[in-house]
């Protein structure tokens, strides 16, 4: 069943689509240049929040606080890991391969979310298969459309996304997705 709550996880989600279009219209230097400032300041708030009572209550109490999941509340948020991947993604992978990886993440996270959370029915390692058939052949879309990318290096990315996604990894998928999917296409190509 999908809530509000995760259909605005996915909004928020769905917003950081400006980090591949602007990276898609600009270069890598005026991307970083905002992304790691930005980064930075997000991981001071987001530890913040574990040190000072004051934050930590405003934190709650307003908008990030209630799309939290639990297994966010000790640790560092999903969109901390995701805007840390993003850099790393920007400087380790050639521009259409760290654009294919980010939309990954952004898009077909969100696929399986909604798909997994909607109609799945089928339990798998805590997911549904359901979700991670979205996220799959979400990912072999955009791998395929993707200008500039081999289609069968980009097809084991979105098997290698899709597999880091639905398995209980204990690394956050935030991270995870797009440095996977990245290093197949990558190593994939050569």
């Amino acid at each position: 069943m999908i809530t509000g709550i995760e259909i605005k996880r996915k909004m928020v989600h769905l917003a950081t689509l400006v980090i591949p279009a602007g990276y898609g219209f600009t270069s890598d230097t005026i991307v970083l240049t905002f992304l790691i400032p930005f980064f930075f300041l997000y991981l001071v708030v987001d530890l913040l929040r574990h040190f000072h009572p004051g934050l930590a209550s405003l934190f709650r109490k307003h908008f990030f606080g209630r799309v939290l999941r639990e297994a966010e509340k000790p640790t560092l948020m999903g969109s901390t890991y995701f805007l840390f991947s993003s850099i790393l993604t920007i400087l380790l992978f050639p521009k259409p391969i760290a654009i294919a990886s980010l939309l990954i993440l952004i898009l077909s996270d969100t696929a399986a979310a909604l798909v997994g959370k909607g109609f799945g029915r089928i339990p798998v390692f805590g997911k549904t298969l359901e979700g991670s058939m979205a996220f799959f052949f979400s990912s072999l879309l955009i791998v395929w459309i993707s200008p500039g990318l081999d289609r069968l290096s980009g097809s084991f990315a979105a098997l290698g996304a899709a597999l880091i996604e639905a398995l209980p990894i204990p690394l956050d998928d935030n991270l995870t997705i797009p440095l996977v999917a990245g290093a197949i296409m990558f190593f994939g190509t050569g």
